[in-house]
């Protein structure tokens, strides 16, 4: 065991849909429970026993990625009651005028398919159609879902197909066009799936007000951070650092990688930059850097705890129902 954080994105309750691994306040209370709360420290302890060298082995802290609107309404109510603070990771680009897709998409899938499956029969479907699905299907073919992300064994098969298409043949562009056609065929736009998706900058600053750790999480989300040019990392993070410091009066020495994905070049920047603490989206060996520390999803918490492996707690322990 090594000290480490919990990873957490989704959640729903209030005028949140539930979706594939989101969270209930209740399941979020209970998991928090489970995790012993002794171990959990609160987010600005832990950079200060990191920069010490004195957190020991079985101190957890929680991190919130991506800015959702659904973790303020439904996980700081539970955080408040328990008298707990947290990390919390930001995108910057909806409050400069942009529309990242990632999280829309995914509020597209929620609210107009019945599942999974559905989804991405509508999304080959159309894919089939456009001038991408010859050099799809080619790269398919030798395609082995088995080795692709196998670090999260919640994904199935089809799961591992579609984000094998989406980043490593589509890439972000055409993706997106792929998408944006794709809710266009329903009657829908992006702004309108985009609607409320996001916490204001006044919900950060009361993150900020309320001791929580406000850190970088690149200003657009790219998947693939990694395949951009050293250029594109740059106006990444620099943009992201920029609009927190301008939102909340103190720059940002702590961040997370988005979707796992860096090089040792945006490392050296993220250096420069003056970031002290970095976190990366899975429990991994090897990866000991200030700027590498392990996190666990807390999906896989989740589905260990259904299947009574959980290493946080005994078999005796609740399960959490998704």
């Amino acid at each position: 065991m090594r000290p480490h954080g919990i990873m957490f994105h989704h959640f729903h309750g209030w005028d949140h849909p539930a979706g594939d691994g989101s969270l209930s306040a209740e399941q979020f209370a209970d998991m928090l429970v489970a995790l012993d709360l002794s171990r959990i420290l609160p987010a600005g302890e832990w950079v200060e026993r990191f920069e010490r060298g004195t957190l020991e082995p079985q101190h957890l802290c929680l991190t919130f990625d991506d800015n959702l609107r659904c973790q303020f309404d439904v996980a700081l109510p539970v955080l408040r009651e328990l008298g707990l603070t947290a990390f919390w990771f930001v995108t910057t680009a909806m409050y400069g005028g942009e529309t990242p897709r990632l999280e829309v998409y995914r509020t597209f899938r929620i609210l107009c398919f019945d599942d999974n499956s559905d989804f991405y029969e509508a999304f080959f479907r159309i894919l089939a159609l456009s001038n991408e699905a010859e050099r799809v299907e080619a790269a398919l073919r030798t395609f082995q879902p088995d080795g692709y992300l196998a670090e999260y064994p919640f994904y199935r098969e089809a799961d591992r197909r579609f984000r094998y298409v989406r980043d490593e043949i589509l890439g972000r562009e055409r993706y997106e066009r792929i998408m944006d056609a794709l809710i266009a065929s329903m009657g829908l736009t992006v702004d309108q799936l985009a609607e409320n998706l996001w916490m204001t900058p006044a919900q950060l600053r009361t993150l900020h007000d309320e001791g929580h750790v406000i850190g970088l999480h690149t200003h657009t989300h790219p998947t693939r951070l990694a395949g951009l040019a050293l250029r594109e990392q740059q106006r990444e993070y620099r943009e992201n650092q920029r609009i927190l410091y301008e939102m909340l009066g103190q720059r940002p020495v702590t961040m997370s990688h988005p979707c796992n994905s860096y090089t040792p070049e945006t490392l050296a920047l993220l250096r420069r930059m003056g970031v002290r603490l970095g976190f990366r989206a899975n429990m991994r060996g090897g990866f000991d850097a200030p700027l590498e520390c392990p996190r666990e999803d807390h999906a896989n918490i989740l589905w260990e705890m259904r299947t009574c492996t959980s290493p946080y707690s005994p078999a005796t322990s609740p399960v959490i129902s998704a």
